[in-house]
């Protein structure tokens, strides 16, 4: 079995307010001696007074400034809102500054355009290169990312880099100063957030008051020399600090990790920000798997980690027969089968957009079901 380091999403049940002691990030011990992360909440419709009043401050500060909270291109929904205020300790001034500057910065570079008119292809190179969605959910609807570094050596990684230099650039993105492969890289997210996040927030869970804002991942470090992981540390680091920076409180728990990991989380853990390092748990090889069922049935869990799901690293996600209802538009028909489509896709207004370019010429296929 694998060890594997597993950002575990925050359970959210009981509304509680901004209390240090209850807050994201504060752990407890169960009665079977494990931890877990105090819940908190992020559904509008059962947070808690004290912390509908700092959503609200956040909401006035932010009108303040200019921003449009019934604008969809904003990005002013209360899930994305309580996502900064959780990363900023529920603080609205430190929230909207945080904010303010993703922002700013998304729309200098054109984010949201940019992901809707990637080069496929080169969309599916770089999917290869990050925690791939399985297309799946943990136990409480939370989708579910796998990464085994070990595939991530200097010489693909350069590789990746090279080839990701020459993309095609499309004529409705504007020019940015940003680096392909950064800007490739928000693509992923763009994809989490507008496609994965509203995707799975439609289907049945434990727990239907709120939308799903953070996901599990099971990063797997079995197979990792030291030296290979000292040759990738700058490209992992610009990529967690990037997604701390960017996209506050999609992660949660993190656990296991092989015996060398532990020596060196000392420097890692300086990547992430305090909230997301309380969330991160090493455990070893041994008790990966167990650890994984508590909160992933085995039906949705990959072979190699001790579930039945016939699903491998770089394949397209395999989605359950409830996910597949809702978009099985979005399959195509090849000589190996029906196979999920590639590149970008967004799911909003009960619709699916196949988005992206492919050999230039923009692909723009919308279903709306319902």
């Amino acid at each position: 079995m694998p060890s594997a380091t597993v950002p575990i999403s925050t359970p959210i049940r009981e509304p509680i307010g901004p209390n240090p002691s209850t807050a994201p990030g504060s752990c407890k011990v169960n009665t079977d001696g494990s931890t877990r992360q105090e819940p908190f909440t992020l559904a509008s419709e059962v947070i808690s007074p004290a912390l509908q009043v700092q959503l609200d401050t956040f909401k006035g500060l932010l009108e303040q400034q200019g921003y449009e909270l019934s604008n969809p291109a904003e990005n002013t929904d209360d899930t994305t809102l309580l996502r900064f205020l959780t990363a900023q300790k529920f603080n609205p001034d430190q929230a909207l500054q945080q904010y303010h500057h993703v922002q700013t910065w998304r729309k200098e570079h054109d984010i949201r355009s940019f992901y809707q008119n990637v080069d496929v292809d080169y969309y599916e190179e770089t999917r290869k290169m990050y925690p791939q969605w399985i297309g799946r959910r943990d136990n409480d609807g939370h989708a579910i990312y796998v990464f085994p570094v070990r595939h991530l050596t200097k010489k693909r990684l350069d590789a990746y880099l090279k080839k990701i230099s020459s993309c095609p650039s499309s004529k409705a993105h504007r020019p940015s100063n940003l680096s392909p492969e950064d800007l490739h890289f928000h693509a992923l997210y763009e994809n989490l957030l507008h496609f994965v996040f509203p995707l799975v927030s439609e289907l049945p869970r434990p727990d239907m008051s709120r939308a799903i804002s953070a996901s599990t991942h099971i990063v797997d470090v079995s197979g990792v020399s030291i030296r290979q992981f000292w040759s990738i540390r700058k490209y992992l680091q610009q990529a967690s600090v990037t997604a701390t920076t960017h996209y506050p409180e999609t992660l949660g728990k993190v656990v296991g990790a092989p015996a060398f990991f532990k020596s060196i989380w000392d420097l890692i853990s300086q990547w992430f920000d305090p909230v997301t390092r309380s969330k991160i748990f090493l455990l070893s090889s041994s008790e990966a798997s167990e650890v994984l069922q508590k909160y992933i049935d085995p039906a949705n869990l990959p072979a190699e980690y001790g579930g039945v799901l016939k699903w491998e690293w770089q394949d397209l996600p395999n989605l359950d027969a409830d996910a597949r209802r809702l978009v099985d538009n979005l399959y195509e028909k090849t000589d190996q089968g029906e196979l999920f489509a590639k590149g970008p896709v967004i799911f909003e207004d009960d619709c699916i957009k196949l988005l992206g370019t492919i050999n230039g010429k923009p692909r723009r296929n919308d279903f709306c079901p319902r």
